[in-house]
């Protein structure tokens, strides 16, 4: 089956966690023999040059087009985020007549997230072709939507083939709020992290670990808040955050004031591989946002054998129970101190081989990608 995949955009050694998610899933359709190509249209503010008009890259044999005009944050601040779609969806319209023209017609649209979701409607429509979307966005796992998401989504999911939600959570909020009825097929893990032998710190000290965007939502305050509440012996542990984001100046500042500067480390993006050999190294993960669907980078550390310390948002309860990690409300500074204190203790007593292979058995790449052609055999069947 020939595949396009719509995705966020393409990694780079810049930003090596965007549009991540839809590459791992490229490589794994291709893996069980489909033929994928991506396009993105990025249209990101960055302090960086970068090429206007259409980019194309090879990333492991796979073909991405990705297209960069404007900034859209000065278009939807200047006009608002309705006259921005437009934009977006004449943009999608020429990456697509260029996979046309070099590939020919696929078989069926993939969508990731919601706006793209939206935006592949008009391709759907003006190209007579199937589209099923996958939905992972925070935004929507709320009790209450902003007017805008909600009347993206009111004009995007009724006229997709199918819908996929990566967590029964967000399944439960999409039924809430569209009364649309997804199918669930969960995040999946990059061949990276499948760990043969799980190894953990070897120099006397539990060395935390954390993998996110140092925004908000991810709660990294509330780590930090949590660790100075606890007063463990500064010899013994350490804490590693992976990631970057605009709440790192005052992350930094947090550190330096509660004095644990040589014991918390802000280490910025890095690259799966990096991620997964300090994985590897470390003895626990910890999530303490206050929003997801279902993390990828808890699932990531489940597959390398580590124990869990996670907030109960979204669909942590799917992947994370007392065999192999620790649950805390959101936003509790005492629950997440008083999980860290326990985990100190009782890290070693978790049998991170099985955790390993438990979850790399229900979150591989192999096993999503049979579960998304499952669906889109489905849905080439009845669009015939």
């Amino acid at each position: 089956m020939f595949i396009v995949l719509i995705s966020r955009g393409v990694p780079s050694k810049r930003d090596p966690q965007w549009g991540c998610f839809e590459k791992d899933q490229a490589e794994a359709l291709k893996a069980i023999g489909h033929k994928v190509v991506v396009i993105s249209v990025d249209s990101r503010f960055r302090f960086y040059w970068r090429k206007l008009g259409i980019s194309h890259y090879c990333l492991n044999n796979i073909d991405y087009y990705d297209c960069f005009v404007f900034p859209e944050v000065f278009v939807c601040k200047l006009f608002g985020k309705i006259i921005n779609l437009p934009l977006k969806k004449m943009q999608l319209k020429r990456l697509f007549n260029r996979v046309i023209q070099r590939y020919g017609r696929p078989d069926i649209l993939y969508s990731h997230y919601l706006p793209n979701s939206f935006a592949a409607i008009s391709l759907k429509k003006m190209y007579n072709l199937p589209l099923v979307a996958i939905e992972h966005w925070s935004q929507l796992n709320k009790d209450t939507l902003s007017d805008y998401v909600f009347w993206l989504g009111r004009s995007t999911y009724p006229d997709c083939n199918a819908v996929i939600s990566v967590s029964e959570s967000l399944k439960m909020r999409l039924s809430q709020h569209f009364q649309i009825d997804s199918v669930v097929v969960h995040n999946m893990v990059g061949t990276e992290f499948d760990s043969d032998s799980p190894k953990g710190s070897t120099d006397g000290k539990i060395r935390f670990v954390s993998t996110g965007s140092l925004v908000h939502r991810k709660g990294y305050d509330l780590l930090i808040a949590a660790f100075d509440r606890l007063k463990l012996p500064l010899d013994k542990w350490e804490l590693a955050i992976l990631g970057e984001g605009k709440e790192r100046a005052n992350l930094e500042r947090q550190i330096d004031r509660v004095g644990l500067k040589n014991n918390i480390h802000l280490l910025g993006r890095k690259g799966k591989k990096e991620i997964n050999s300090i994985l590897c190294n470390s003895d626990v993960f910890v999530l303490p946002s206050r929003n997801e669907n279902l993390s990828v980078a808890v699932l990531e550390a489940l597959c390398v054998g580590l124990p869990v310390i996670a907030s109960i948002c979204g669909g942590i309860r799917e992947c994370v129970d007392v065999s192999n990690g620790l649950l805390f409300p959101v936003d509790d500074i005492d629950s997440l101190a008083a999980a860290i204190k326990e985990m100190y203790k009782s890290q070693n007593t978790y049998d991170r081989k099985k955790i390993s292979v438990d979850s790399y058995a229900r979150f591989s790449p192999e096993v999503i990608a049979c579960q998304l052609n499952n669906i889109f055999q489905k849905v080439k069947k009845n669009s015939i």
